[in-house]
């Protein structure tokens, strides 16, 4: 396997083997440097509330033109905010996405999937760190919590697509761009997100309103569209050193895009 289109993290993707990787130890990483590149990290539908306080939460398309929602770390081609020089994510809340690292499930058939790692990873070493296989060939505690968790994300992800593509039937979803004024005649502008339009949600039949209010899809776009109020902070951080970047002087709006 060679570098996932879906996955921007992973370098070279090969499938876990027992055999191959019998010796195979990690080691805790130091940091997060790894993620320094991300300017946005795709989201799980659980993990909205905890993200709504810290990102603006957006819809981007992926390598098959499906938008999913992601949480805006940086600009565009641009590196990560959230990751300092140190390799430290300034946030309260890491992304699943990240958290995963370097471990990822690749589908091989139809509801068939594969353990796969990113064999460049420096975590991974024939001498320190954690067994990945115990001397029998078993997966060790390490393996197995990580097996549990790389399950639960999938099927997590599972849930998030259909989510997406509830909005996307429902025509609620619109491009718009983000502006942050920063005052002396200079902006910045994100171009190109998706968010939800409160407009067109607030005029969906009584009936879809009423099943996405119990179903907790409203709840989502709730948490969605407060953590739009983020996009401020974000571009704050963009200009960290720029005087002109309170409250009073930079101002984000989304406008749909023309």
């Amino acid at each position: 396997m060679t570098r996932n289109a879906h996955s921007p993290l992973y370098t070279r993707l090969v499938a876990l083997d027992r055999e191959v990787h019998a010796g195979l130890r990690l080691k805790a990483a130091a940091n997060l440097e790894f993620a320094a590149g991300l300017s946005t990290v795709p989201l799980l539908c659980a993990e909205f509330r905890a993200a709504a306080r810290e990102y603006a939460i957006v819809f981007v398309r992926g390598a098959d033109d499906a938008l999913m929602p992601a949480v805006l770390t940086g600009t565009p081609q641009g590196r990560n905010l959230y990751v300092d020089s140190s390799g430290h994510w300034n946030a309260g809340y890491v992304p699943a996405y990240v958290r995963r690292y370097p471990f990822l499930t690749a589908r091989t058939a139809a509801d068939q999937y594969a353990v796969c790692i990113d064999a460049e990873c420096p975590g991974f070493d024939a001498n320190e760190g954690v067994q990945l296989f115990a001397d029998a060939g078993e997966p060790s505690l390490l393996l197995r919590q990580v097996l549990k968790n790389l399950s639960d994300f999938q099927q997590h992800a599972e849930l998030t697509e259909t989510f997406a593509r509830r909005l996307q039937a429902a025509g609620v979803l619109i491009a718009a761009d983000a502006r942050a004024d920063l005052g002396h005649g200079r902006s910045v502008v994100l171009r190109g997100l998706v968010i939800v339009d409160e407009a067109r949600l607030r005029a969906l039949p009584d009936p879809t309103l009423r099943e996405w209010l119990t179903s907790g899809v409203l709840a989502l776009i709730h948490a969605h569209l407060l953590s739009l109020g983020n996009l401020l902070h974000l571009l704050a951080r963009e200009h960290a050193d720029d005087e002109h970047t309170d409250d009073e002087r930079a101002v984000a709006v989304a406008e749909r895009m023309q």
